[in-house]
């Protein structure tokens, strides 16, 4: 999950600050703003946590009856804040023009923006207590009817950086809160590219995420017969397999959104069980060290807009199982 560039007013330039000498109170130790995103004057990072690699969805759209009408979700290093203000009465909606002001200064398209009833019932506190806004350890505020919350959401013009900012009236005096997650793409180079990966490039990412996608294993068009220029990626995938014997593998097959739900699914399974099927008879990998999967088209690591967007998506992946 839309460039608007203009000179902030000088009353919002003087509302961020870039330097955290200014603030009265100190940022939580081992923290640091996000280089790509400014905290608001008279902030300070409250609480701080990081991770190296994480699958993130966030609201795009207004709230509907099922939850938002639209979300928008990247995969990469992920960044959580809280800010608190040393002036506990700022308002929550000069929080919010001001973050607004200034991702659209850096060249951030703005994909959502709303309060109120357009953010859920009881004036967004459903927005607050879903998914990754409800983290252990993550949060550390409460909102309640009257928090005057107000959110926005944004991304890079490359799509490579995802943000989410809310800011709210937190309750037991706490004054107001922002909320600001950053998710930063991190897919390996040669996974996009359609570069054959070597069996230790796929070694390493699944050492490093768990899982890897392998962009070369192609198959017939709603099919799941593999087509001959597969066999490259194959035969490194049992390269991969004899040159470690205690690795064992999810097949997991993946496709872009064209058709429907239950159909992509089907075929998502039937293209990995191609797959353990083939390294199992053609290349003598055990078969109880394989096991397939299908996640249809609810994975997508890019958009489904474009066509190149799609041929990404249509993959299969390798998971490390224990």
């Amino acid at each position: 999950m839309l460039l608007i560039r203009f000179t902030l007013t000088l009353s919002f330039l003087f509302f961020f600050a870039q330097s955290s000498t200014l603030f009265a109170q100190e940022d939580v130790e081992g923290s640091g703003d996000h280089p790509l995103v400014e905290r608001a004057a008279g902030s300070y990072i409250f609480t701080y946590q990081t991770s190296e690699y994480e699958r993130i969805s966030i609201p795009t759209g207004p709230a509907s009856t099922d939850g938002f009408e639209s979300t928008e979700t990247l995969e990469g290093e992920y960044f959580q804040y809280t800010y608190r203000f040393d002036d506990e009465d700022v308002s929550t909606m000069r929080v919010k023009a001001s973050y607004l002001q200034s991702l659209e200064s850096r060249g951030f398209e703005i994909i959502f923006k709303g309060s109120g009833s357009e953010l859920g019932y009881r004036g967004g506190v459903g927005l607050l207590i879903q998914g990754d806004f409800n983290r252990p350890n993550r949060r550390c505020c409460n909102a309640g009817r009257n928090s005057d919350i107000r959110y926005l959401s944004a991304k890079s013009a490359d799509g490579n950086i995802l943000i989410s900012m809310a800011t709210f009236r937190a309750q037991l005096g706490m004054g107001t809160v922002a909320l600001v997650d950053v998710v930063v793409s991190d897919q390996m180079d040669t996974t996009m590219d359609h570069r054959p990966l070597t069996s230790a490039e796929m070694g390493t990412g699944l050492e490093e995420h768990g899982r890897v996608a392998i962009q070369n294993i192609l198959f017939e068009t709603d099919s799941d017969e593999i087509l001959p220029e597969s066999a490259e990626a194959l035969e490194t995938i049992a390269e991969l397999m004899n040159e470690r014997p205690e690795l064992n593998l999810l097949v997991v097959g993946h496709t872009d959104n064209t058709g429907s739900f239950d159909y992509n699914l089907r075929l998502s399974l039937d293209r990995a069980t191609s797959v353990s099927d083939y390294l199992y008879n053609e290349l003598g990998i055990s078969e109880d060290r394989l096991q397939s999967a299908g996640a249809g088209m609810m994975a997508p690591i890019t958009t489904n807009r474009t066509e190149d967007g799609r041929a990404l998506n249509r993959r299969v992946e390798l998971v490390e199982m224990r």
